[in-house]
């Protein structure tokens, strides 16, 4: 009679996670691995760091420059005139940052749901959970901190275990 083990496969790495998350785009079946869904959420946060980072740059030059408009704002218009249009163009900045922040929000927010619930599904909970972000402050960390465990190197209702395959001995 044969002995049926398993052996964990090598951790999925960075860029291999990334594009296996937006391959499975809007696909909520099936299982992720940790490093799968860690390795995306690092991503997905690095971006909206620096973009949010890049954005607050500009507001804070638009914010100098309104500042120093509203100081010579009765004494110099010239100089005035100049920190109008300085402050337009920041303003513009900004609004193009924002934009493309929001096409970003948009074009993660499905991929990063979707390896969510396959991650839950892994450890075998249900995608369901995720309506808990629909709760306003504390309900989205519950599934977050659920994808921290391993998952079941058995089979279970949502499919094969994406790190544990069989071996026999």
């Amino acid at each position: 009679m044969e002995n049926q083990n398993v052996v964990a496969t090598p951790m999925m790495g960075f860029v291999e996670a990334v594009k296996k998350c937006f391959a499975n785009y809007a696909n909520f079946n099936g299982r992720a691995r940790r490093s799968e869904f860690w390795w995306f959420y690092l991503a997905v946060g690095v971006v909206n760091g620096i973009l949010g980072w890049i954005l607050q740059i500009f507001a804070a030059k638009k914010a100098a420059v309104v500042s120093e408009a509203i100081s010579v704002m009765f004494s110099d218009p010239e100089k005035l005139d100049a920190l109008k249009a300085q402050e337009a163009s920041y303003a513009n900045i900004n609004l193009i940052l924002m934009i493309i922040m929001g096409i970003w929000a948009l074009a993660t927010l499905l991929p990063f749901l979707a390896a969510q619930a396959r991650r839950l599904h892994d450890i075998g909970k249900s995608g369901h959970l995720l309506w808990l972000y629909l709760v306003c402050g504390i309900g989205g960390l519950i599934p977050l901190i659920m994808c921290i465990a391993d998952g079941k190197p058995e089979p279970n209702q949502y499919g094969e275990s994406p790190k544990y395959k069989p071996q026999v001995i």
